[in-house]
């Protein structure tokens, strides 16, 4: 009995205990963003901006992708996707926002976002892997991977400024925040991006079994995959440039437009490739182009301040011709340009 009275006691300890964790990270969280709001709404002029009375978003969305890679150097990697269809959720929550898709029929095909959007800034960090890649994989090793075992991640944080107070990114992106007047602004960006290409000897099921049957010893599942990995492209570039976005508000503030274009050069890229084993990092000095640019579009219209149904677009293009080093004349060559469109539903709740 003394037994059972002691791990009951124990029991609600700790669930108490755990409570009052959750409890403080919610009072927390729910501090800061008030803080941010009030710092916020402050000075907002509420004849172009305004809020919704409501802190949760849920949404549904369809999406379809395309992206391409090339790489040129010690060899050539040109890969690519047809259209990729993809079906997600999306959940936001006093501005930060959290979304996931996953192509339909394709295993490892997916695409998460993490986003949140203020008076001036926004951030957004993406992580996306491809499957089912198309095209040319042609590297200095006696291996020719079967492309189907071949896995393409991509890795990208973007920042923006927005200058102008009466211009929203919010209502442009998330439709977080309601633009009541037409209004634009400059804007200034910066974005790390990076690409992983990754190919698997025999195919990705040896790999994965492998790393299951070493799971419990981290050493050997390290030197099991090193050896199963016969080739890995890994580029990563820093971006910084400056550009102009507009929100046309029509139809007594029902309708809204919007079209942005930010072109950038980058400050930093490298290539680190990794061979049976073996990892070699290669930055670049800044060649004769390196250059990107991320073009935006999108309609929204919302009733009843509950509801929005948007179409939105996204292109990203970048290209880079580098010398290998200071001292060679060799190049390196690198572009990728991807694009997505999407359709989403809101439903805003949960009142302030």
């Amino acid at each position: 009995m003394k037994r059972i009275l002691l791990l009951s006691f124990l029991f609600l300890s700790l669930s108490a205990a755990a409570q009052q964790q959750k409890d403080s990270f919610w009072k927390d969280l729910n501090d800061f963003l008030n803080m941010r709001e009030a710092k916020g709404y402050a000075k907002m002029d509420t004849t172009y901006i305004g809020r919704y009375p409501y802190h949760w978003d849920a949404r549904l969305f369809y999406t379809s992708t395309g992206l391409r890679i090339d790489n040129v150097s010690d060899g050539r990697i040109s890969l690519g996707t047809g259209m990729n269809h993809r079906v997600g959720v999306g959940l936001s929550y006093r501005g930060l926002g959290l979304s996931y898709s996953r192509a339909i029929g394709k295993k490892l095909n997916f695409n998460f976002t993490v986003d949140s959007y203020s008076k001036h800034l926004g951030i957004e960090y993406a992580l996306r892997f491809t499957t089912g890649l198309k095209g040319t994989f042609d590297t200095p090793t006696e291996l020719k991977p079967d492309l189907n075992s071949v896995l393409l991640g991509e890795s990208r944080l973007n920042l923006f400024w927005s200058f102008n107070p009466r211009f929203s990114y919010a209502a442009a992106m998330k439709q977080s925040k309601i633009q009541r007047r037409s209004a634009g602004s400059f804007i200034a960006a910066a974005s790390w991006s990076v690409w992983d290409v990754v190919s698997f000897k025999d195919g990705g099921e040896i790999a994965v079994n492998a790393n299951q049957a070493a799971f419990k010893d981290k050493d050997l599942t390290q030197t099991l995959l090193f050896e199963l990995l016969a080739s890995n492209m890994f580029y990563n570039r820093v971006s910084v440039g400056a550009g102009y976005g507009y929100n046309w508000v029509l139809r007594n503030q029902h309708w809204l437009l919007h079209a942005s274009a930010v072109p950038m050069w980058s400050v930093y890229e490298a290539t680190t490739i990794r061979r049976d084993g073996v990892k070699v990092h290669t930055p670049y000095p800044n060649g004769w182009i390196a250059v990107s640019f991320t073009g935006r579009a999108g309609a929204y219209y919302r009733w009843a301040d509950h509801w929005s149904v948007g179409l939105s677009g996204v292109i990203n293009q970048m290209a880079s011709r580098n010398f290998l080093n200071r001292s060679s004349q060799g190049f390196h060559l690198f572009s990728a340009h991807d694009w997505q469109f999407r359709l989403s539903l809101a439903y805003r709740f949960g009142t302030r």
